[in-house]
């Protein structure tokens, strides 16, 4: 099974046409290896995967993996860029389908991407099925905030977007992380899959439902951030590297209070300068002495964090004593390869500590940690029972994907609004994980040690957690910066 080969051989074609990099930027950016070397690559990576990472065969069969393998082997006819050899091992995010494995071009790639690559001047939001223009960041004027964008030199501009995001990392079948990430960093991982262009052709539909052509010039990254921030007063930070907002709580009436839930980190604070656990605390406490029959509680945006302080929400919503995890365990104790790690993160004493020496049923257990102990975790005094709405989307992901499966699990009466969550409620491949770079092209995966299993009675699916009211903003809500979802909720809650 060759997934490089579920699109059309026009697509490379597309690649080839249309990259504006010279000879001697892609021989910097991009080497030429040897044939032998990216078999070697190609034989490391699929050792190191079938070694390190646990549950790698939850969606796909080892069959089926190594039939995958092995055609990328046939691909291999001559020598090849490391960015073209990136391009044939980057489906097996398909495979995989665990959300923490991230397959990434060599980091001599993607400085070269965000320093010199003449990049698509828009940003774009899906929506319905269609990509939107969100902001123009062109010299040319016409091209007007909400118009669909149809095409990019001559090829679907939406058969592209699923095109990556097919080949992005997800957990299970969820599509709504990886659209988020396709859609914010749309710009770069064309570049990645597809080259850039100094002009890019664009078909358009105005809001008006007028057709347009219209040529723009590729920009680079330090141009389209720039006008980003002068002409929509935005600032852009890649989500990888984005700081969570403060926890935040007030009450809307007396009858409603509203929980944002930014991360699961103990030493994120409020803006009143409270850490986590003392934030939780509080917010339950004044909740309570309230009377407030209604919580709203946002995790819309939270990509996930520490175990301590899912237990400290979950304590102030789950109405009998619970288990966080059921099953918590590594494959290996010493890496494979560790010289081809960013660090020997199986050497730290930390983890040794954690995990038992021996193997039981070919795994190495975790010992009894906190989320993982005999004893249940008993409900918080000030615990919530009251009419409970969960705001979840596709950044809603690894620990938050956990909190939303226990609610899922012991909060039957709590309504969840907005989009499928992106990290999955029943299994969570991540926890001590680290990039290996292989040793040739550069391109790097980051391998994902321990396998977490919540504590639900539901099977996986291969889904985040479903929201009972799907709710997504329209391209002019999202233009406009509304929160519809809120909105909804408290209309839903005022019927």
């Amino acid at each position: 099974m060759n997934l490089n080969r579920l699109y059309p051989l026009v697509f490379i074609l597309f690649v080839i046409s249309n990259a504006s990099f010279s000879q001697s930027e892609i021989n910097i950016a991009a080497p030429l290896i040897e044939k032998n070397r990216l078999l070697q690559d190609l034989e490391n990576l699929k050792r190191n995967l079938e070694t390190a990472q646990p549950s790698l065969y939850n969606y796909t069969s080892k069959k089926e993996m190594d039939a995958f393998f092995e055609e990328v082997k046939k691909d291999i006819v001559d020598d090849m860029s490391s960015i073209d050899f990136f391009r044939l091992i980057a489906p097996l995010s398909n495979l995989i389908r665990n959300g923490h494995t991230i397959i990434v071009p060599s980091s001599k790639w993607e400085d070269f991407v965000v320093t010199s690559a003449n990049l698509l001047p828009l940003d774009l939001y899906f929506y319905d099925d269609q990509l939107y223009i969100l902001s123009n960041v062109s010299d040319q004027p016409d091209i007007v905030e909400g118009s669909i964008l149809k095409s990019i030199n001559g090829k679907s501009a939406i058969e592209v977007f699923d095109y990556m995001v097919d080949r992005w990392f997800k957990d299970g079948y969820n599509k709504t992380r990886p659209r988020e990430i396709v859609e914010e960093e749309f710009r770069l991982l064309y570049t990645h899959f597809f080259g850039d262009a100094r002009k890019y052709e664009l078909e358009i539909i105005s809001p008006e439902g007028d057709n347009l052509v219209i040529e723009v010039d590729g920009i680079h990254e330090s141009t389209f951030k720039k006008r980003l921030n002068e002409r929509y007063d935005t600032e852009f930070v890649p989500w990888w590297r984005r700081e969570p907002k403060p926890l935040y709580f007030e009450f809307l009436n007396d009858d409603i209070a509203y929980l944002k839930v930014t991360q699961f980190s103990n030493g994120l604070k409020s803006k009143k300068g409270e850490r986590f656990s003392k934030f939780i605390k509080s917010s339950f406490k004044e909740v309570k002495n309230r009377g407030a029959a209604n919580l709203i509680l946002d995790l819309r945006g939270n990509q996930g964090g520490d175990v301590k302080p899912q237990l400290e929400l979950l304590k102030h919503l789950v109405k009998k004593p619970f288990h966080l995890y059921k099953e918590v365990f590594a494959k290996i104790r010493t890496l494979p390869n560790p010289e081809y790690y960013e660090f020997d993160i199986l050497s730290r004493t930390e983890f040794k500590k954690n995990f038992l020496n021996e193997k039981v049923d070919d795994v190495y257990p975790m010992k009894s940690q906190l989320g993982y102990e005999e004893k249940p975790q008993p409900p918080s005094e000030n615990l919530f029972t009251g009419n409970l709405y969960v705001l979840i989307d596709g950044w809603s992901f690894s620990a938050t994907g956990e909190v939303s499966g226990i609610l899922k699990e012991h909060r039957k009466d709590a309504i969840f609004l907005g989009e499928e969550t992106g990290g999955n409620p029943v299994t969570n491949i991540s926890g001590i994980q680290t990039f290996m770079t292989l040793p040739h092209s550069k391109n790097r995966i980051l391998i994902c040690l321990v396998n977490y299993t919540t504590d639900v009675s539901y099977k996986n699916d291969g889904h985040g957690v479903i929201p009972d009211h799907r709710l997504r903003n329209t391209v002019q809500q999202e233009i406009d910066k509304k929160d519809s979802v809120l909105d909804y909720t408290l209309a839903l809650i005022r019927q």
